[in-house]
């Protein structure tokens, strides 16, 4: 329609914010299904720009019907280019954002690959020499070769226990590496607890007595049967031991706990120290790997800061939870973790189990 020179633009105008529509709603679905792919949903320009164009697309859609067009065709066609400005240059933006993501956690994952196959490598080429330099060193310790003064005998001894810790250590960044790729089997077996605990409580009484560091039982004569893998509850306990007597300054006490809770259908176990304790910011981070913290303290300890991240994946591994509580510097923590009873677990039955593989960025 033609009046006074003007060109009426209702249909243009319609047909513009409906396509507009369209565009900006195509390009939010498929910008977010593509960062979905790439599982950077969680990610705030994802969320951001999603957003951002759903909001846009609602806009189109209100306008084409509500919206008053522009009194001339040249001004409606001037509005539309300008409305597709944003749309082009954020699609464009939004390629580049995903490659560049994709290509950084692509490097990252790579890097952690390359990372655990230099741990294992390492670990087992480690492990054959020094299985060798800890027999001499007993060899030598037990004077089968010939009679050692004292100060030989201190300094073998010295040797020899530099060499086990080495070989723990080697031990834990091999555990580490299988978890890392998936490889650790976890059985799915019934035992009695209470025979686990109070031998790795035998285990520590030596330990204890040269640190002259109390150790206490707290473990019932009888616990109901639990479903994990024995072989791994026991290097549970015993990492948890370790570092609950490697904190605790002599003096002081470690105690061993466990009980019985039928209506969460779990055994629990704890340990309890008297030790250095955690600060509150960090209770939270001693379970990551390799974590070390900063408190006064801790930092002249030796330790590679792989036993509880260890401990975790193990419990978890088996159904069960993990957890630290401490009322703060100097007084103490207390570790736990958790198995289902046997009967009440989904399935009692002995089977094997893999973990699923975790991959960290």
């Amino acid at each position: 329609m033609i009046a006074g020179g003007e060109i009426s633009s209702l249909p243009l105008h319609f047909a513009g914010n409906i396509m507009l529509f369209f565009l900006y709603f195509i390009f939010a679905i498929s910008f977010y299904a593509a960062s979905a792919k790439q599982k950077f949903t969680n990610h705030p320009f994802v969320v951001s720009v999603s957003g951002v164009f759903l909001l846009f697309a609602v806009v189109f859609l209100f306008n084409s019907f509500a919206g008053e067009p522009w009194r001339f065709i040249w001004l409606e066609v001037c509005w539309f280019v300008i409305a597709l400005i944003p749309a082009c240059l954020f699609m464009v933006l939004s390629r580049k954002w995903l490659k560049t993501e994709r290509e950084s956690r692509n490097s990252a994952e790579r890097f952690n690959q390359l990372k655990d196959e230099f741990l294992t490598v390492a670990s087992h080429e480690l492990r054959t020499p020094l299985s060798v330099i800890n027999g001499f060193a007993e060899i030598l310790v037990r004077e089968k070769l010939g009679g050692l003064n004292e100060e030989q005998k201190r300094r073998v001894r010295k040797i020899l226990m530099q060499g086990q810790r080495l070989h723990r250590i080697i031990d834990d960044l091999l555990d580490l590496s299988r978890i890392r790729s998936g490889k650790i089997e976890v059985k799915n077996e019934v035992f009695a607890l209470v025979p686990v605990l109070k031998a790795a409580l035998d285990d520590h009484e030596v330990l204890c007595d040269q640190q002259r560091i109390e150790l206490k039982d707290q473990i019932p004569d009888e616990l109901p049967d639990v479903c994990g893998d024995l072989e791994r509850v026991t290097q549970i306990v015993v990492n948890l031991l370790n570092n609950a007597i490697k904190y605790t300054e002599p003096g002081g006490s470690v105690t061993l706990i466990a009980s019985c809770d039928r209506n969460r259908g779990h055994v629990m176990v704890e340990v309890k120290d008297t030790g250095l304790g955690i600060d509150p910011k960090d209770q939270q981070h001693v379970f990551e790997e390799f974590f070390r913290s900063s408190q006064q303290g801790t930092r002249k300890l030796s330790g590679s800061g792989l036993g509880l991240a260890i401990v975790k994946q193990l419990v978890e591994a088996q159904g069960g939870r993990v957890g630290v509580e401490s009322p703060g510097l100097g007084q103490g923590s207390r570790f736990y973790f958790t198995l289902p009873i046997a009967n009440e677990a989904p399935d009692p039955k002995i089977s094997s189990m893999k973990m699923s593989k975790k991959k960290s960025v």
